[in-house]
């Protein structure tokens, strides 16, 4: 029988799931926003002009993914994050890294509204191998966090999540995953 408990701690699962899974599609689509970039900062070497013009968009583009994902991971993660013993110290660590990262876009944006073209090729690659590594360390993270069992062991929460990876949907996800 499913308690009320029990049923809370499925959707605490299940929406950490769900969160884990945005999380890594984000990444997928900052990694290809990254990438488009660094490719037009090489070409910028050659046609300054055109080149220029596409990596500025392109910064306008990373800037609001970015800083959504940013919200979105603080969303998830810092919550479970707490609920873990160390958990502060991480928490306080994921605001830092991303209070850093957030100033060092807001400073690209604008140094792609009033800088120069090198300049911003130069700052671009900087930052795009600094979130490329960022990015790798993270899900380094999420994939040893496997569907958040640490946040899930013990107690109820370990037989809500028994009982969900034991149900039919639990065993299609995983089949299907």
């Amino acid at each position: 029988m499913i308690t009320d408990e029990m049923h809370w701690g499925l959707g605490q699962y299940a929406a950490a799931e769900a969160g884990r899974r945005l999380i890594l599609e984000q990444h997928t689509e900052l990694r290809r926003l990254l990438a488009l970039g660094l490719v037009q900062t090489y070409a910028s070497s050659y046609d300054r002009q055109a080149g220029s013009a596409v990596l500025r968009a392109l910064v306008a583009r990373i800037r609001t993914t970015l800083i959504q994902h940013l919200r979105d991971e603080e969303a998830v993660l810092l919550p479970l994050f707490e609920q873990q013993p160390g958990g502060l110290r991480r928490a306080q660590s994921l605001r830092d890294e991303h209070a850093r990262q957030r100033q060092e876009i807001e400073a690209m944006a604008a140094l792609s509204e009033a800088g120069s073209a090198d300049a911003l090729a130069e700052r671009f690659d900087s930052l795009a191998r600094a979130l490329f590594l960022d990015i790798a360390h993270e899900e380094r993270e999420l994939t040893r966090m496997e569907a958040l069992p640490r946040v899930f062991e013990g107690g109820r929460l370990a037989a809500g999540r028994r009982a969900l990876e034991e149900s039919p949907a639990g065993r299609a996800a995983s089949a299907a995953g």
